[in-house]
Parts: structure tokens; C-alpha cells; sequence
């Protein structure tokens, strides 16, 4: 099956448990077409295919298989405020949690890496990424997991790349609030039960109005349906939530389980972390916070500023928290015998040959998926 029969099928298997949106697709097909790195981020699904072929040694490692992201890479990182109005730094889309070998994970998050300098055209060494990202995953596992505050002297450069992309609130809701990008919508246009939960997710009275997203960031879950409730508590500061569908991982898809369920809130549940006291998952919708303070921290615009993205410890950083979410499913101990059993089984360098060949692969599916896009073009003009 090459990326042309895997979308078509995956998307079909996806409308089948949530509407898509036609425009929504539309415009995630073009974001793969732009780069290896936006392909990447867009199709866990394929991925999944190529992690079975190019890292079966991986991939077979039944002993392995815990509760993991999935869907890890560089931009699926953010920040949020905890019950203390603390600031916290860590993974925050969990659309794609699944059961499967941890490796996947860190193999997928260097790829990201290695996939988005060559994007922003930095120099960045295969081998010194694979280096720092399990450096500090071991780190994680054997200090039992911390959770990363930015205020923490020790992480001074993860605040100093949040603040680079850190928007201006004024500006923030300026633009998320515009009227064609998310038209107001009446609470009968909502679908069912959104708006009880939605309305459990503001403090008492509020009573807000809602939004149908029509641009969401983001590009994995890129078609679904996304709503935002937002209230207006002064005359430039506001609360809002935002609903996005949820579905099972693309994982089921892949192994044809129809009955299966998403496993997000287990995975939240289980890992080593400080929780966002306004997120919630339910059976078919996602709620987070949505607001300037609580967002995906994406690479930055400036040459200059990318460089924070690929510094050492901010690789670290990542694998650290990777860590965090793997302990919620092995202890400490067992977490660090099976990484020392993949040095004895496929080598120290496990982590950087994998990383090899599936940058190599995903590169492949883009200018595949890319040359497919243009003929549409040139069939439709």
C-alpha cells in the first residue's frame, strides 16, 4: 500500500467514527505536500506502516510495548498553568495515545528533530541528537520522572524559546476570535452534548458563546470538528475552551479493531506530570484551555531563534519528558533494563539507525505525496 491507498483508507476508516471536514482535509493535504517535516506531523498513520517494515527489530520487541504518545515530535510540546498558576512545559496533544514498543516514540521524536532543521537548514548531527534525546531520557527514568517547571533556573532556555513564540494577548484573541475564522454559532448548532460539557468546563455563571473553528493550528487532527466556547470577562480579557473530536489512535485503524477506544485519559492519568486542571476528556470530545498562556510551542521564524529548538538542552529536555510519560506504565527500574537490553541486543547506536531509515522513508512518502498533489492541480486546471 503506498501514501496514496493509506490516506484514502485511513480517512475513510476516520469518517466512519467522526464527521471530517472537507476543508479541513483539503488543507492538511496541502501542509504535507510543503515539507518532510509538516508530512511527518500530518501521518501518523503511515508511519505506523513504515515503523512496521524499516524497524521491525523494534517494532517486534513485545516486551517493550507500554502506553506511549504515538504521534511524538518536535512540535507537539506546549505549555499550561497548573492549579497554582505555575507554568508547566511538557507533551500536550495525547490524540493518538496506543499501546506500543516505547522506542517508537524516541525514534519518532528524532526523526521530527532531524526532519525540522533540514527544513530551517541548521545543522544538526544525526548521531548528537540520538545522543541528548537518550541522555535525557535516561535522566527522567532514573530520577523516578519530574515534571518541568519553567520557572526552574535549570530549564532557563525553555522559557527563553516559550517567550520567542509567545504571541501578545490582545493580538491572540484579535486573531482567534475573527468572524471568519470562527463564526459565531448558537447553541443549537452544536453537537450533541457539547454544550453541557462545555458548559462544565467554565466557572459558575458564565454563560458563553460558541465558535466554530474553521482554521485550527495543528495538522494531524486537521478535518476533524473543532468548536471553541469563549466568554468575555472584561473588555479585552477573556475565558475560552476549546472541543476537538476525539477518536481512537490511527494504531486501530492500522490493526482493523473497530470497537476500540481512545486510550487518552489513561495515558493523562497514568503519567508523571503536572495536570492541566482544564483539561478533559470524554468520550468523544477533547476540552483544553484556550487562551495566550496555554498553547503548542511551534518553531520560530527567525533563524536566529530556531536555534533555541535544537540546542542540547532542550533535547534533552524532550527526552526527559518522554520519560515522564513512559513511567506511567513500567517503574523506574524496569524502564531502565529494557533500555540497556536494546544496547546489548541491536547496539549503542539503536536509536540513530532507526532514525535513519525512517527519515529516509518519510522523505520518500512526501515527494510521493507531493508529486500526486500536482497532478490533481494539473488534472483540475
Amino acid at each position: 500500500m503506498n501514501i496514496i491507498e493509506s490516506s484514502r483508507s485511513y480517512e475513510a476508516w476516520l469518517s466512519e467514527r467522526t464527521d471530517l471536514q472537507g476543508r479541513g482535509l483539503e488543507r492538511k493535504h496541502g501542509q504535507m505536500a510543503r515539507g518532510a517535516f509538516p508530512f511527518l506531523r500530518a501521518t501518523f498513520y503511515r508511519w505506523l506502516q513504515r515503523w512496521r517494515k524499516e524497524c521491525a527489530e523494534l517494532c517486534e520487541r513485545e516486551h517493550d510495548v507500554l502506553l506511549v504518545v504515538g504521534d511524538l515530535h518536535v512540535e507537539n510540546f506546549g505549555i499550561w498553568r497548573d492549579s497554582r498558576e505555575r507554568l508547566v512545559w511538557g507533551v500536550n496533544d495525547f490524540d493518538e495515545a496506543c499501546q506500543m514498543p516505547f522506542t517508537n516514540d524516541l525514534v519518532r521524536l528524532a526523526t521530527s528533530i532531524i526532519l525540522a532543521a533540514e527544513a530551517a537548514e541548521i545543522e544538526a548531527p544525526l548521531e548528537k541528537i540520538a545522543e541528548f534525546l537518550i541522555a535525557g531520557y535516561e535522566n527522567g527514568v532514573e530520577s523516578g520522572g519530574s515534571p518541568i517547571l519553567l520557572e526552574s533556573e535549570e530549564h532557563h532556555q525553555l522559557m527563553a524559546l516559550v517567550c520567542v513564540v509567545k504571541e501578545d494577548p490582545a493580538s491572540f484573541w484579535t486573531r482567534a476570535l475573527r468572524e471568519n475564522e470562527a463564526p459565531e454559532i448558537s447553541a443549537k448548532e452544536l453537537p450533541d452534548w457539547l454544550e453541557d460539557i462545555f458548559r462544565s468546563a467554565f466557572p459558575h455563571p458564565c454563560k458563553p458563546e460558541y465558535r466554530r473553528e474553521r482554521r485550527p493550528g495543528g495538522l494531524g487532527s486537521l478535518g476533524r470538528r473543532r468548536y471553541l466556547a469563549v466568554y468575555r470577562k472584561s473588555p479585552n480579557g477573556y475565558i475560552a475552551r476549546e472541543a476537538k473530536a476525539l477518536v481512537p489512535s490511527a494504531s486501530c485503524w492500522l490493526e482493523k479493531r473497530r470497537a476500540a477506544k481512545s486510550l487518552t485519559a489513561t495515558l493523562l492519568q497514568r503519567a508523571v506530570r503536572i495536570p492541566d486542571p482544564w483539561l478533559q476528556v470524554h468520550d468523544q470530545w477533547i476540552v483544553r484551555q484556550f487562551a495566550p498562556d496555554a498553547f503548542k510551542v511551534e518553531l520560530p521564524n527567525s533563524q536566529e531563534d530556531l536555534r533555541l529548538v535544537f540546542a542540547p538542552a532542550l533535547i534533552h529536555a524532550m527526552g526527559l519528558e518522554t520519560a515522564n510519560i513512559h513511567l506511567g506504565s513500567r517503574s523506574p527500574r524496569g524502564l531502565k533494563m529494557a533500555v540497556e537490553h536494546l544496547r546489548q541486543d541491536l547496539g549503542a547506536d539503536w536509536l540513530t539507525v532507526a532514525t535513519g531509515r525512517m527519515a529516509k522513508v518519510m522523505r520518500q512518502d512526501h515527494l510521493e505525496w507531493k508529486k500526486y498533489l500536482h497532478g490533481r492541480s494539473g488534472v483540475r486546471k
